[in-house]
This record gives C-alpha cells, structure tokens and sequence, in this order.
C-alpha cells in the first residue's frame, strides 16, 4: 500500500539551499519538478517524460550522462529522492560533481533509514508502508557524508527533510528523526 505525502516542505528547503545559484540542474526530476526553484536557469533531466513547470527552462531525456557530455556547467545540481534509485552511488555522485562549476553545490534528498518511522518497519520487517522495489539502498546519514567525501566534495551539511504525516505532509523535525535527509555539499 502507498501513501502519498504532500512533498512541499522538502522541495522549498531544497530550493532554499539552491536560491544562490543562478543556473540549476535538477536530476531525475519527472515525479516531482520543483515549482519553488526561482533561479534565472533551471534544467530538469530524466529518463522519463514529465509535466514540467513553468519555471524550468529546459527539460532534457535522458540520464546524467547525457548532461556530462554536453560539457555544461551548473552553479547547483539537484537531486531529490534519486541516490537510493541508483546502482552505482559514488558513481552518480561523482558525474554530478562534474557538471559543477567549480565552488558549485550539489543539494540532494534521500531517505533516512534511521528514522524512527524506517526503524519500526525494520522490526517488523514490513513491505505494506513506505517500501518500495524502485530502491537500490538506503544511506545513513554519517554514511552519506563518506559517500559524498568519495566523491570529492566538501563542506558537508545535512538537514531535515521533515517528517511525513499522511494526509497533512512533511512537518519539520529535527535531523536526525527526519525521514528524508537534504545534503548539501561543495565541489
């Protein structure tokens, strides 16, 4: 059973963290195109056709590889609920550090698998909520700064992505009893 969740809180942070930059890239953005990315430049990209707002720029079909190379430069990559999808992570997140201009960030979300929520179904081994065969892996939090670190980024800040109540959304938490994870990191 899937229950759908209201992602706004998620997708303002993360444009939040992204409003510096006047060109943006936002991976695998078909499911939830972020209607809050206000930036001069933004492109979506993903394997699947989306309905894309009226703030993105351009939309490219493809995968990242595709981005990497056109040899073009962003000032900031964003990447919600994508790394958990995807079968070679450090990989991934060494061809977002490539279409970075340099002192670019990469802003990404993923699941917390230490949220109180994760760890409850853990226990119990349940497949009914929030689980889903699209996921490759999950990544803890002091994980995922290793994972990026690989990667050769830098300054590496997490933040709460909330924590989701069905029918109401996302609310903020604290960090470390969010759901969703936002990472930010340097290139």
């Amino acid at each position: 059973m899937a229950y759908n969740v209201d992602e706004s809180y998620r997708l303002r942070k993360m444009a939040q963290l992204a409003s510096f930059a006047e060109s943006v890239l936002d991976v695998g953005c078909a499911q939830y195109p972020n209607v809050f990315l206000k930036n001069k430049t933004v492109v979506g990209v993903d394997l699947e056709d989306g309905i894309m707002p009226c703030n993105y720029t351009n939309f490219i079909r493809g995968d990242l590889r595709t981005v990497v190379e056109s040899n073009r430069a962003y000032q900031a990559v964003v990447a919600g609920e994508v790394l958990e999808h995807v079968k070679d992570p450090i990989g991934f997140l060494r061809q977002c550090n490539h279409v970075l201009e340099p002192g670019g960030s990469l802003i990404l979300s993923t699941p917390n698998p230490h949220c109180p929520i994760e760890s409850l179904l853990t226990i119990t081994l349940s497949r009914k909520f929030y689980y889903t065969a699209d996921h490759v892996m999950l990544f803890p939090q002091r994980w995922l700064i290793r994972m990026l670190e690989l990667a050769d980024f830098v300054d590496v800040q997490l933040y709460s992505g909330g924590f989701p109540i069905p029918g109401i959304g996302l609310l903020p938490c604290p960090r470390y009893l969010c759901y969703q994870t936002i990472a930010v990191a340097k290139k």
